[in-house]
């Protein structure tokens, strides 16, 4: 098991390497002017930061952790770019708590976000005994920052989502959820406003 030294070192590392990307982006659009959309790095571009992201955080090497793609529907987004998708890498901290990074995409709009993660596991199926104790059922709600890639010059954009999923089934050592949630982008330009996603994941150690 890590220790609680390991664990620290691990989330700071994801919220630095990723708070250091969004803000580096930032001050480079405040100190440039207003950026042109047209020259906005490519999604790509997005991929490659948060892979580098990870690779320096400690996130692979853990053993309490979350993989959660889901589809995005947010029917405020300009016409033809209400349908994407994403995902979400969180490292779980305890059965509360996770951080981790994160990367949109909807029609011609990317972004990569940190972000903060609120669970309160529940096993309402206890008294069925069995394999029925697997089944847990987390509302949870997050927050995040994130900058945007293309398709805004948009700054900081602020996350937050509110939702629940269903855990179960037993697979690699870790447990398979799904779930939806509701949430918002704000200062996100064309694409600020609702949003709603329906997500499948995969979690371990706990």
């Amino acid at each position: 098991m890590r220790t609680t030294k390991t664990k620290i070192t691990i989330i700071l590392g994801v919220a630095a390497m990723a708070l250091a990307t969004i803000t580096t982006r930032a001050s480079a659009q405040t100190n440039s002017g207003p950026v042109a959309v047209t020259n906005a790095p490519s999604v790509a571009d997005g991929l490659t930061e948060i892979y580098n992201a990870l690779a320096n955080s400690g996130l692979a090497t853990a053993t309490n952790y979350a993989v959660e793609p889901y589809l995005t529907y947010a029917p405020k987004a300009p016409a033809g770019n209400c349908v994407g998708g994403g995902a979400l890498v969180l490292y779980n901290v305890s059965a509360f708590v996770g951080t981790g990074l994160g990367v949109d995409y909807l029609g011609q709009f990317s972004l990569v976000s940190a972000n903060l993660t609120l669970r309160a596991p529940t096993h309402p199926l206890n008294f069925l005994g069995g394999s029925w104790t697997n089944v847990a059922v987390v509302p949870f709600v997050l927050a995040g920052v994130g900058t945007p890639l293309s398709g805004t010059s948009s700054g900081f954009a602020a996350i937050t989502d509110a939702g629940g999923e269903v855990s179960f089934g037993h697979l690699w050592g870790g447990q398979f959820n799904t779930g939806v949630c509701y949430g918002r982008w704000d200062n996100a330009g064309d694409y600020s406003g609702a949003r709603y996603h329906f997500f499948v994941g995969w979690s371990k150690g706990f």
